[in-house]
């Protein structure tokens, strides 16, 4: 399989990747900061969709991260 990268962001210790693969739709994953890559399922029609998205899969993260290391 192909991908195109189109965006690589990082959010407090996380990383979003951001790509599009042959079938031209995107995907995102992120990387928490233990080097673990998670991929999710959803698919986009754009970039801009998958970004969000994604972000506020960080967003989640973060939260249950702040929650759970009480």
């Amino acid at each position: 399989m192909n991908i195109k990268i189109h965006s690589i962001i990082g959010i407090d210790e996380f990383t979003l990747l951001v790509y599009r693969s042959e079938d031209r739709l995107y995907r995102f994953s992120i990387i928490d900061r233990y080097g673990c890559a998670f991929n999710f399922d959803g698919v986009f029609t754009t970039e801009e969709e998958a970004s969000v998205k994604g972000r506020i899969a960080i967003e989640i993260a973060l939260d249950f991260d702040k929650n759970f290391s009480r």
